[in-house]
């Protein structure tokens, strides 16, 4: 078997090779609202995919690490974390179902939609729609993950409860950031800068829990070929986003996004 593997690697690179002149093919039907992208979320000691018993566990997932809800995947995330290019931020009402329910996303709203008028905040200082589910305020970051392997990845990272403070923190440096143009100082563009993204752990009076924790790593260079690449995605992505095209996967299979997994426990 690892003779195998070896071989498997070595012929890797000119086997890919000859897919090459086939690119993209399969994909010609295929619209941005036909994809669903996943949510990036810091595992808690009570998401189903760091018990070993539950349908959703994920090998090797531990609390504290991050997950690709649609790749299944956990990334180790208080040393290594992810790299990330912010692409679009806006802050929406997420409605969940409860644990009892299965748990998952249902939707998001914008702060003047109607149904954020209908909630009703519970003893356990949850705000609960007519229907039971939980609607939590969220700010959202759309990002291109770049992921090591697989090159630049679509995203969601939300942030709640607890963690609003981290979005309002990772929102207003990104927007300090200014550059010299020929009319002078200008904001830079959200989706022109790099990410390091970790995890912390962090507690209060009510419990712990892990949180996220954002770092600037360093600006896109238009002069160099990758980076152009990463800014044009970054922006094609950012349209589709604000067009509405853009759904969002929380592997509801395995009960995968649950506002509870962002606060104390």
């Amino acid at each position: 078997m690892a003779g195998q593997v070896a071989k498997k690697e070595s012929s890797e690179v000119a086997m890919y090779e000859g897919f090459e002149q086939f690119q993209g093919e399969g994909f010609s039907e295929v619209k941005t609202e036909d994809l669903a992208i996943p949510f990036l979320r810091v595992l808690a000691d009570v998401s189903p995919q760091v018990k070993k018993r539950d349908g959703a566990y994920v090998e090797g997932a531990e609390a504290g690490m991050i997950f690709n809800t649609v790749l299944n995947e956990v990334y180790e995330a208080e040393k290594e974390g992810i790299y990330v290019i912010p692409c679009h931020y806006n802050r929406r009402f997420v409605e969940w179902r409860g644990r009892e329910e299965g748990g998952g996303y249902v939707g998001s709203y914008t702060p003047d939609d109607p149904i954020v008028k209908t909630v009703v905040r519970s003893d356990q200082g949850q705000d609960l729609l007519p229907n039971g589910n939980q609607l939590t305020n969220t700010a959202q970051f759309y990002v291109l993950m770049l992921h090591p392997e697989l090159g630049p990845q679509k995203a969601l990272i939300t942030m709640a409860s607890t963690q609003l403070k981290k979005g309002r923190k990772w929102l207003t440096q990104a927007q300090s950031l200014t550059a010299q143009g020929k009319n002078g100082l200008y904001t830079m563009p959200l989706m022109s800068q790099i990410y390091k993204i970790t995890s912390a752990p962090e507690q209060n009076d009510k419990g712990s829990w892990y949180g996220w924790e954002i770092a600037r790593e360093r600006a896109l260079s238009l002069a160099d070929d990758m980076d152009k690449g990463f800014f044009e995605m970054a922006v094609t992505f950012a349209k589709s986003v604000k067009a509405g095209e853009v759904q969002v996967n929380d592997g509801a299979s395995g009960g995968a996004s649950d506002p509870e997994d962002q606060i104390p426990f």
